[in-house]
């Protein structure tokens, strides 16, 4: 059984993803308001942007995929390993890279129309947005750990929506005191057109890249 929640703002999501107590109690049961405030200090990869954007994006086809996330792997980055998903949705199509530093990457699978969307950002990725005031979250299980899914609108299950976990893994450079030193890595996968099974699906579809 899943439980639902409302929050009065924004959930803290910095690179070590600071997850709210209200979210991880609301899976023992019960509704749960979050504080009306929370203080995060954030390592310092959140506050910086990657290093490394493509100049101007564009867009491939998923037959192209492979050298967009070669882009990835070539830019550098402190992300280990570098999880990419093996099943996406028929609808989607094409793929872009939207960036690709050391601390963070984003690339976004989209439907032919441009109507139907689902990113992958990966690392720092900085904060979430409820939304709407109906928007709910909910407690799921993604490849055997906690996650968290979000539906902007309960009335409208394919409409905006959101997953995230915390993967195990490495982020930062041990030896360089400006640099985060994780042993985990923030997941986010926003999307428009999708179910939560689809999300799921998705997710537990990744593999580390050879």
């Amino acid at each position: 059984m899943t439980t639902s929640l409302r929050l009065r703002g924004p959930v803290p999501l910095v690179t070590c993803a600071v997850i709210p107590a209200a979210l991880i109690l609301a899976s023992c049961g019960g509704e749960v308001q979050a504080p009306a405030a929370v203080t995060v200090t954030p390592s310092p990869a959140a506050t910086r942007v990657a290093e490394t954007p493509p100049p101007e994006p564009t867009w491939a086809s998923l037959q192209d995929a492979d050298a967009l996330w070669q882009q990835i792997a070539s830019a550098g980055t402190l992300i280990k390993p570098i999880l990419r998903p093996t099943y996406l949705p028929p609808d989607l199509t094409e793929a872009r890279l939207n960036a690709a530093g050391r601390e963070y990457f984003n690339i976004v699978y989209e439907d032919v129309t441009h109507t139907k969307w689902m990113h992958l950002a990966v690392g720092a990725v900085g904060n979430t947005d409820l939304g709407s005031p109906r928007s709910q979250q909910e407690v799921v299980v993604v490849r055997n750990m906690q996650a968290f899914y979000q539906l902007d609108d309960p009335q409208d299950p394919l409409g905006d929506a959101w997953l995230l976990w915390e993967e195990p893994g490495k982020l930062g450079a041990p030896g360089d005191p400006s640099l985060p030193n994780l042993d985990h890595v923030t997941y986010y996968m926003p999307s428009h057109g999708f179910s939560k099974d689809d999300l799921i699906e998705v997710a537990n579809s990744l593999q580390a890249m050879e």
